[in-house]
C-alpha cells in the first residue's frame, strides 16, 4: 500500500530511487512562508463560504502557525518521502491537528497552490530589488555630483573617441538601472495575479470567494482562465528577464572598472575593500569583486534560457517538468541581489586618478571631431572637413605630436581659414563643454541631468505608501494615488444602497477598484453587476471626489456616476445586505464620504 497523501490508488509504494529524483523540498522549502501564508487564507476562506466551520478553520489556521513557527526555529523535520514543501507542511498539520487538517486541501490543487507560492515569492523579490536598484541609483547621482570637473576620455571600439565628463560617464548608467528599475516595477503588474482557485486545471465545485482571497493575499488581479493560470510561467520568464538585462549592466559597468583600473589604463583606484590579493605576487590588487560581477551574469542568463527552454513545448496544463522552474528563480534572485550589493557598496569609494586621466587626454587625438566641427563651421562640407583633420591626424602621427602641439602654421598648411581661435578648440576641457545639445556631455548639462536625477528620487518610495487591502501593496508601487468608482443606481424613484461584509462595516454605494486598462465607466457598469446582480445603464457624471482621508484604504479618489436599472438588487461580492432608500430614510451608518457624495446627489434632483 502506498502511503503517500495521493496514495489511495496505488498498491504499492513509492520506490526510493523514484523519491530521490523527484523530490523538491530540498530546494522549495524556501516558499514555506508563502505557503502557509496562502494556506491560512484559503483556510478563512473555507470558512467563510461554509465549506468547512469557523472552529475547523481555527484549528487548521492555529496548526499552521505551530508550523511556521516550528520551522522558524529549526526544528521543522522535512522529509524527503513528502516530496514538496506543500505536502510536508500538510503531513505535520495531519500530525499536530488530527483529521480535520486533510480538509485544508478541500477546493485547491498543488497545481494553483504552487503557481501563487512563486508568485508571492517574486512579487516580494521583485519589490526587494526596486529598493536596491534605487540605492544603487542614488549612490551614481552622488558620485556624479562629487566629480562633476573629472574629464575622462571617452571611447567607441574601446578606441580613443572624444573627452566626456566622468559624471557624464556615470550618469549612462543611472539611465540603464533606471530602465532595469522600472522594468522590474512594470513586471509586478503580470506577477500580481491570484491563481488560487484554479484546482488542478478546471477550477473548483465547491462555492469558493476568490475575491476574498485575492483581498486578503493583496492580488490586484485574479486569473481569468484556469487552464493558464495553473500552466502559465511567462511571468517568471519575463522576471527572469529582467534579471539577465539588469545583471548585464551592471556587467558592462564591471568590465570597464576591471579595464580602467589596470596599468595600462590606470584611470580609477578601486576600494581595497572589494578587491583581493595574489597569494604569490604581493603587488597585486585584483579588482575579483568586478569579475565576479561579470561572472555571474553568466548564471542569469543560463536560467533564462532554461526557463525558456522548459516551457517551450509543455501541452496544457501541469506537468512535472514544472517542478524544475524554481531553482532557477532562487540563484537568479540570490545572484542579482547580491550583484546589486556589491555594487552598492562599491560605487561611493571609487576614486578618478587625476594625473592619469590628464596624460590619458592628452593622448589619442580625442578632439579630431571637434577640429572637423571647427572646420564645418568655416563653411566646408562635413566630410571635406571629415578628410582634412584625417590628414592633420596622419601627419601628426609622423611628427610624434599631438594636435594640441602642431604649430598654427602646420595647421594652416591644410586648410588656410584656420586661425589662432582652433586653441580653444584643441582644448579637451572646453570641448567637453561645447557638447552642449540635449544628453550632451557639456558641464551645465550634466549638472541638470542630477539635479533631474535627485529630484526623480525624491519621489515617494515603495514602503512610503499605505498598504491597501483591497487593492494590494503591488498598486502602491506603480499606481497613486488608487482610483475608484462608485454608482448610484436608481430603482423605482429609490437609489441602491449596500450593507458591506468587510471592514469599515456600514452602507455604502455600490462600487470598487478600477481594474488595470479599465474605464471608468467599464469599471462603473462592472462593479454594479458584482454588488447588486443588476444590469446597469449610465446616466450621467456625479462627479470625481478627491481628498487624502476620504477611504481609509486610500482610494484617494473616486469618479461617482449616476445609474438606472430594473428588477431586484441581490447582494454578492462586498455586499452582505442591499436595500433601497430615499433622502429621507437613509441607513446609517454611512461608511467614508459617501454622505456627502448623497447629499450632493439629492440637492442636484
Amino acid at each position: 500500500m502506498n502511503k503517500k497523501l495521493w496514495g489511495g490508488r496505488f498498491s504499492t509504494s513509492t520506490d526510493t530511487t523514484m523519491e530521490r529524483f523527484s523530490e523538491s523540498i530540498s530546494f522549495d522549502k524556501r516558499l514555506y512562508e508563502y505557503d502557509i501564508t496562502g494556506s491560512i487564507v484559503h483556510a478563512q476562506m473555507l470558512a467563510k463560504a461554509g465549506i468547512i466551520t469557523e472552529e475547523e478553520a481555527n484549528t487548521i489556521i492555529e496548526g499552521l502557525r505551530k508550523i511556521k513557527h516550528m520551522i522558524d526555529e529549526g526544528e521543522f523535520d522535512f522529509r524527503i518521502e513528502d516530496e514538496d514543501i506543500h505536502m510536508n507542511i500538510e503531513r505535520k498539520l495531519i500530525e499536530i491537528v488530527g483529521k480535520v487538517g486533510g480538509k485544508l486541501h478541500t477546493a485547491r490543487s498543488r497545481n494553483d497552490q504552487i503557481a501563487l507560492d512563486i508568485r508571492l515569492f517574486l512579487r516580494d523579490a521583485t519589490v526587494e530589488i526596486s529598493d536596491k536598484l534605487k540605492k544603487l541609483l542614488e549612490e551614481i547621482v552622488e558620485l556624479a555630483e562629487k566629480y562633476i570637473d573629472v574629464v575622462m576620455p571617452g571611447f567607441t571600439h574601446l578606441q580613443h573617441a572624444q573627452p566626456v565628463l566622468f559624471s557624464h560617464y556615470l550618469m549612462a548608467y543611472y539611465e540603464k538601472f533606471k530602465r532595469d528599475r522600472e522594468r522590474f516595477l512594470d513586471t509586478i503588474k503580470r506577477i500580481d495575479v491570484l491563481p488560487l482557485g484554479s484546482g488542478a486545471l478546471a477550477g473548483t465545485s465547491f462555492p469558493i470567494d476568490r475575491r476574498f482571497v485575492a483581498e486578503k493575499l493583496k492580488f490586484s488581479k485574479i486569473s481569468n482562465n484556469s487552464m493558464d493560470a495553473v500552466s502559465d510561467r511567462d511571468f517568471a520568464i519575463e522576471y527572469l528577464n529582467d534579471v539577465a538585462i539588469c545583471a548585464m549592466h551592471a556587467s558592462r559597468f564591471a568590465e570597464e572598472m576591471v579595464i580602467f583600473s589596470t596599468s595600462e589604463f590606470d584611470f580609477f583606484e578601486l576600494p581595497d575593500e572589494f578587491c583581493t590579493g595574489s597569494s604569490i605576487m604581493p603587488q597585486k590588487k585584483n579588482p575579483d569583486a568586478m569579475e565576479l560581477v561579470r561572472g555571474k551574469t553568466a548564471r542569469t542568463y543560463g536560467n533564462l534560457i532554461q526557463m525558456l527552454t522548459l516551457m517551450k513545448a509543455l501541452p496544457l496544463t501541469y506537468n512535472r517538468d514544472l517542478q524544475e522552474d524554481k531553482e532557477s528563480l532562487f540563484d537568479s534572485t540570490d545572484t542579482i541581489m547580491g550583484i546589486l550589493d556589491i555594487l552598492i557598496g562599491f560605487i561611493p569609494k571609487i576614486k578618478p586618478k587625476s594625473e592619469s586621466l590628464e596624460k590619458s587626454l592628452q593622448k589619442g587625438y580625442i578632439t579630431a571631431t571637434d577640429v572637423a566641427d571647427y572646420l564645418a563651421k568655416k563653411g566646408l562640407p562635413f566630410r571635406e572637413a571629415h578628410r582634412i583633420v584625417g590628414e592633420i591626424v596622419a601627419y601628426a602621427e609622423k611628427q610624434n605630436k599631438q594636435l594640441h602641439q602642431l604649430s598654427i602654421d602646420e595647421l594652416k598648411g591644410f586648410f588656410e581659414l584656420i586661425e589662432s581661435d582652433i586653441i580653444d578648440v584643441l582644448s579637451y576641457k572646453k570641448a567637453v563643454d561645447s557638447r552642449t545639445s540635449y544628453g550632451g556631455t557639456a558641464r551645465e548639462n550634466v549638472k541638470n541631468m542630477i539635479k533631474k536625477a535627485k529630484s526623480e528620487l525624491k519621489q515617494p518610495d515603495i514602503n512610503d505608501r499605505v498598504e491597501c487591502p483591497r487593492c494590494g501593496y503591488p498598486v502602491k508601487i506603480y499606481k497613486n494615488p488608487i482610483p475608484t468608482v462608485d454608482i448610484i443606481i436608481e430603482v423605482d424613484n429609490k437609489i441602491v444602497l449596500i450593507r458591506r461584509k468587510n471592514e469599515p462595516f456600514g452602507w455604502a454605494i455600490p462600487g470598487g477598484y478600477i481594474d488595470y486598462g479599465e474605464s471608468a465607466e467599464d469599471a462603473a457598469v462592472r462593479e454594479a453587476k458584482e454588488e447588486t446582480g443588476l444590469d446597469v445603464e449610465l446616466k450621467s457624471l456625479l462627479g470625481v471626489y478627491s481628498k487624502p482621508d476620504r477611504d481609509p484604504r486610500n482610494h484617494t479618489i473616486t469618479t461617482v456616476f449616476v445609474a438606472k436599472a430594473e428588477g431586484t438588487p441581490k447582494a454578492s461580492d462586498d455586499a452582505l445586505e442591499i436595500g433601497l432608500f430615499d433622502k429621507d430614510n437613509l441607513p446609517q451608518p454611512i461608511v467614508f464620504d459617501h454622505e456627502d457624495i448623497l447629499k450632493d446627489y439629492f440637492s442636484r434632483l
